[in-house]
């Protein structure tokens, strides 16, 4: 994976091809990412905490997709190290690392759907 504190651009085409230009569907998606996000990062910790392997694998799993909404295929493809190794129950000890790293990624991100937000709200 790429450094931790990686600041990857959002690439948006795929979702304004997805739903065209309508700005208050976009900021709805970013509002939807923003809100549920944290929901699966406290359900993968769960799993991750009681080391049932089966549901941080479904956990990553359903997080997954999202992240390709938001052109970010890099954090999609770490999710799915995350879910393999889980679900395969190999390399578990470097699990919990990983997940704190995509929280750190999941922070960047918010910051960025911030900063798209105000711009296409700005017009």
């Amino acid at each position: 994976m790429q450094d931790k504190h990686d600041n990857h651009p959002l690439d948006l085409s795929y979702l304004t091809e997805m739903v065209g230009h309508n700005p208050e569907f976009l900021v709805e998606v970013f509002d939807t990412f923003l809100k549920q996000t944290p929901i699966y990062l406290a359900e993968l910790d769960q799993a991750l905490s009681i080391e049932n392997w089966a549901k941080v694998a479904n956990c990553a799993h359903r997080i997954k997709p999202t992240f390709s909404y938001l052109g970010r295929t890099d954090v999609r493809d770490f999710v799915q190290t995350i879910e393999d190794n889980a679900r395969n129950e190999i390399e578990v000890e470097d699990i919990p690392v990983y997940v704190e790293q995509l929280k750190v990624l999941v922070n960047v991100i918010y910051k960025q759907l911030e900063v798209a937000k105000r711009e296409i709200v700005s017009g």
